[in-house]
């Protein structure tokens, strides 16, 4: 008899022990990165190969960093999706939104760059050629601010509308830039200002951090062939005269993925 209690004791302890384990097992193998960027590049990996997400040690993310840390180099609109547990774990996913048109975009933004004859330039003319042809091609859609059904997937705010149907507001212009400039080799990123609620781009040419904001040079209401250039490769210095923005935060996401400087002017 005594026999039997002791195997049942441990046969309870066994089944608690495994119990506990699939418990812990998330937080035992969750990913530890130094900072949110490095989680956003996890991230970005992961959702690049089509994965499923991540978990991450709650206690080593910022979710909200990680996804502005996100939205800047991916050039898609998506869902970031966080769920936390009680084991101290946090699982994030990202989930992009009317994908295939969106990829319709990026081919479209592929075949532009390879129509314009941009082979042997500078990256500097490149650039130039690029936001020439966006802001020439595309027209800012005035009627967003009348609709109350659209959201941050919707076309104006994507690639696709601005490449495909040629109408788009700033994030809209910002992404369609980064998958031009992507198609001919030339990394930027996704600049988001909450207190303007507007978006452009970020380019590091020469170690130096410098700006690109498409929407602000093409005129409102729409000018055919017209491209202004104020706002083409402007410093920090610069661009404060008339925009708001996290410095520190895009400074340092310039420094850690596209060898910015350590000084953003």
């Amino acid at each position: 008899m005594r026999f039997l209690k002791n195997f049942a004791w441990l046969l309870a302890g066994v089944c608690v022990g495994c119990l506990a384990g699939r418990m812990l097992l998330p937080w035992l193998t969750a990913e530890r990165p130094e900072d949110d960027f490095a989680a956003a590049q996890l991230l970005l990996e992961d959702t690049e190969k089509g994965g499923d997400g991540l978990w991450f040690r709650r206690d080593t993310v910022n979710a909200d960093r990680v996804y502005r840390a996100l939205e800047a180099q991916l050039p898609y609109a998506f869902t970031m999706h966080c769920k936390t547990y009680q084991d101290g774990s946090a699982e994030l996913s990202v989930e992009v939104e009317n994908r295939a048109a969106q990829e319709q975009a990026e081919a479209l933004a592929r075949a532009v760059a390879g129509s314009l004859g941009l082979e042997g330039m500078e990256r500097r003319a490149q650039l130039l050629a690029l936001h020439d042809w966006l802001v020439v091609n595309c027209a800012y859609d005035l009627s967003v601010g009348e609709s109350e059904a659209l959201d941050g997937a919707s076309p104006p705010f994507t690639a696709a509308g601005a490449l495909v149907g040629g109408k788009a507001v700033c994030m809209g212009y910002a992404r369609a830039y980064q998958m031009l400039c992507s198609a001919v080799g030339i990394e930027t990123f996704f600049v988001v200002s909450e207190g303007m609620n507007h978006a452009w781009n970020g380019v590091v040419l020469d170690g130096q951090l410098l700006f690109i904001d498409c929407t602000y040079d093409d005129p409102v209401p729409d000018r055919p062939g017209v491209a202004g250039h104020e706002y083409f490769l402007v410093d920090a210095q610069a661009l404060r005269r008339t925009h708001t923005w996290d410095e520190e935060f895009y400074q340092v996401l310039g420094s850690r993925f596209y060898g910015a400087g350590a000084d953003g002017d």
